[in-house]
């Protein structure tokens, strides 16, 4: 027992002594575990929020589609192996319009059962109730909020050109929609689109659907084999124009949040990684420094009885008090920051709850791996410490045997002053100390390099999108396909400039065991409006995916891929893909609209048109499209961009800019770290050289003038680095919504230069001030 008191006693002390470099080494400690928290907590939250809000509101596990089929079918469909409860309804989309409000909003519309609450796909009420009447209707929260309406406020809905009058008696939530986009958009606009549920009656009224439905949601039995029942549901539903069944992973909202919470579990690996493992690093070479001038101590240790095993958990003590220090630390701003994220996250997807805390099973994987990575980064250079013999440890060590070089020669030159003499000769005779220090500063480098990637990327991404690949200005869809003549009309509008129109009909592609369904645009091949990213021009014949789709797929250029389109009748045949397309925001697949004509058999036939406007003609124009019972809706496409880069500003680049200022606190860190381990390591000679006549003033250029050498021999090697941290990151985080470019950029390389350097800067004024008070009588006595 005395012995350990001891031990700690003195681990205490020296504890004390390096406290500085102690807590430089925390604060990247503290870097990964905050991030490994954060990342792992806010994934821990959404999910819990979604498996809850699934469960509770019993969210359909398959989905159809369709043109029209009789209710009586739903017994059918209940008798199949493995369906447990069904739901017909009826759906559509409709324009709607509010009072004081111009802009185009869409709507989907979905029907409630008359007499009884909904058995799937149940609503979540922040206020009201379910539609008692065909005049009344439930409205989303987030377009209720984005618009500020409440109970008893009116909205009219345009449904097959007829106006309705609609009461809002409740303001809800679902789980079909916890990421509510409208059908063509990949970012929530809660101002221009809303879910609507109404009476049963007032849609089937509208579409003329009594005692029919388009919609059917089921819910399966455990076990069952989906993708049996999905080939049944297609050959039930194929006569009444079924589009093929669906489960959650084709819905977009359960799409979008499962890639979401993808990356966060990719980031709650590959960033603690990184950070973790810098701090490892810096554990070995503390623990070198501290070792190499103990040895006498170890030796007397050992002498007065202490064990192998006591002495290497005294040093591994160390390791301990930084780790407690970082994961403390790394602890409080996680749950802070976690929260920040959870509330970010909560303006983009709707729960019933979301709420943030930190599960003791991830602190304890925390402590864990943060554990590992300091005894990964220590127990070497303790090892081969204790195994020296006593007698041996007892001796000075053996002066390094240095021997005549040409490097030698070349520094006798007159070229080079006294000083630079010693800082070369220095560096060249501890080729190792210096390699550690010069690979240690470049991993800071390459963190800030990577964190300064993102920002420029994401820029790169949204002006590729919105400056080259989609240059029109609105988006409009018909209510139903048509011919070129919808293009003269729409020329004909005011503010309009360039009409160019285009066709969009659901596939389902498959190869070999994947499936994927997505839709297939259609355009000219000379299109003025429509670029494909990575190609000159849109070809004639075959089709093109979009590069993550093609890849998901195992479907490279020249291969056959089998395609079905889902339009008004459904067709299903093989097509060569003739190309991808490195398109950096969504997925998809191309075809010229000859060709889709062809496959469907058909004449010219378009779903959509992209316009160039005029934007002083703007109001004119909308209120022309208002006007127009065969657009269903249309988009602003700048206004969607300024909507993607709000959610980029507020996620990724959120986040980047904390790993930005995180990187730069690790650089200082690191580059603090090594010039206090270079001022411990040449205290002797330093002060030799004081007492031979060398001024404060130029000890100070042999010591940090050896450090500078040592930043610009890493800025090259950092640069290196951070490329290959951000090539590995545009990989590891590519999803469905975006997929950031590795682009590179000499403002890049300029950042990261910059922010070593500033920290280089700010460590030698630091250090300035203990060398004065270098204690040379002290320092002379040292070995």
């Amino acid at each position: 027992m005395t012995h350990h008191l001891t031990l700690l006693h003195k681990l205490g002390r020296e504890v004390w002594q390096a406290r500085a470099q102690l807590i430089a080494i925390a604060l990247v400690v503290s870097i990964g575990v905050m991030v490994l928290l954060m990342m792992t907590s806010a994934k821990q939250s959404l999910t819990r929020a979604q498996q809850h809000f699934y469960q509770d509101y019993h969210y359909a596990e398959l989905f159809v589609e369709l043109t029209r089929a009789p209710r009586s079918l739903t017994e059918q469909v209940l008798e199949l192996p493995g369906v447990a409860v069904v739901e017909p309804r009826i759906r559509s989309a409709a324009r709607v319009e509010l009072a004081g409000y111009t802009d185009p909003i869409q709507a989907q519309l979905l029907s409630i059962p008359s007499q009884r609450d909904p058995l799937l796909n149940r609503l979540h009420f922040s206020s009201g109730y379910y539609p008692q009447t065909p005049q009344q209707v439930v409205i989303s929260k987030p377009f209720a909020e984005a618009h500020q309406l409440q109970l008893y406020d009116s909205v009219t809905a345009i449904l097959n050109g007829r106006r309705t009058e609609l009461e809002i008696v409740g303001i809800a939530i679902s789980p079909e929609f916890i990421y509510q986009i409208g059908p063509a958009d990949i970012m929530p606009d809660y101002q221009r689109y809303g879910v609507f549920w109404l009476h049963e009656e007032a849609l089937a009224a509208a579409l003329d659907m009594d005692g029919a439905f388009n919609s059917i949601s089921l819910q399966l039995q455990p076990g069952t084999d989906q993708e049996a029942l999905k080939v049944r549901l297609d050959a039930l539903f194929e006569r009444y124009g079924g589009r093929g069944a669906a489960d959650r992973d084709e819905q977009s909202s359960h799409r979008f949040l499962s890639e979401e919470l993808k990356q966060l579990g990719t980031n709650a690996i590959f960033l603690p990684v990184l950070f973790l493992g810098a701090s490892a690093f810096l554990f070995n070479i503390f623990m070198q420094r501290q070792i190499q001038t103990q040895r006498q101590t170890i030796a007397i240790l050992k002498a007065f009885g202490y064990s192998q095993k006591a002495i290497f958990g005294h040093y591994l003590g160390y390791t301990v008090v930084v780790i407690f220090l970082g994961v403390v630390f790394g602890a409080i701003l996680s749950r802070w920051l976690a929260a920040a994220m959870v509330e970010l996250y909560s303006l983009y997807f709707n729960f019933v709850t979301l709420t943030v805390s930190i599960q003791w099973t991830t602190m304890a994987i925390a402590l864990l791996v943060t554990l590992v990575a300091g005894f990964l980064g220590t127990w070497r250079a303790i090892y081969l410490a204790i195994r020296v013999p006593p007698a041996q440890a007892m001796r000075p060590a053996t002066p390094i045997n240095f021997h005549q070089s040409w490097i030698n020669h070349l520094l006798a030159s007159p070229w080079f002053t006294q000083g630079a003499r010693i800082i070369l000769r220095n560096l060249v005779r501890h080729p190792l100390r210096s390699g550690l220090t010069v690979f240690g500063i470049a991993i800071s480098g390459g963190l800030l390099l990577f964190g300064s990637y993102q920002f420029n990327a994401i820029t790169t991404m949204l002006e590729r999108n919105y400056r080259v690949e989609q240059q029109m200005d609105v988006i409009v869809q018909f209510t139903q396909i048509t011919d070129g003549q919808a293009l003269a009309s729409l020329a004909a509008l005011p503010g309009v400039n360039y009409v160019e129109g285009f066709r969009s009909v659901p596939v389902r592609l498959r190869q070999g065991p994947q499936t994927y369904s997505t839709a297939v645009t259609a355009f000219s091949p000379d299109s003025q409006l429509r670029q494909l990213a990575g190609l000159a021009r849109m070809p004639e014949q075959g089709i093109v995916l979009t590069e993550h789709l093609a890849n998901y797929l195992g479907s490279p250029a020249r291969t056959l891929l089998d395609v079905e389109f889902i339009a008004e009748r459904r067709i299903r045949t093989d097509v060569q893909v003739v190309a991808t397309s490195a398109e950096a925001i969504g997925v998809g697949a191309y075809l010229s609209l000859a060709t889709l004509n062809q496959q469907l058999y058909q004449s010219e036939s378009l779903s959509g048109a992209w316009l160039l406007i005029d934007s002083q003609a703007k109001d004119a124009l909308y209120t022309a499209l208002n006007e127009m019972p065969q657009v269903a809706g249309y988009t602003h496409v700048r206004e969607a961009e300024a909507k993607l880069r709000a959610y980029m500003d507020d996620t990724v680049l959120t986040a980047m800019s904390i790993i930005f200022v995180l990187a730069g606190s690790m650089t200082f860190a690191m580059v603090y770290n090594n010039a206090r381990i270079a001022l411990a390591e040449r205290e002797r000679e330093l002060a030799t050289l004081r007492v031979l006549g060398y001024s404060h003033t130029e000890i100070a250029r042999i010591l940090f003038g050896e450090l500078f050498i040592l930043v610009l021999l890493a800025l090259p090697l950092g640069w290196g680095l951070g490329v290959l941290f951000a090539f590995g990151m545009s990989h590891v985080i590519s999803s469905e919504l975006f997929r950031i470019p590795f682009v590179l950029s000499q403002q890049l390389f300029g950042w990261s230069a910059l922010g070593v350097l500033t920290a280089a800067t700010i460590a030698v004024m630091l250090m300035v001030r203990r060398l004065r008070r270098l204690d040379l009588i002290a320092a002379l006595k040292s070995e």
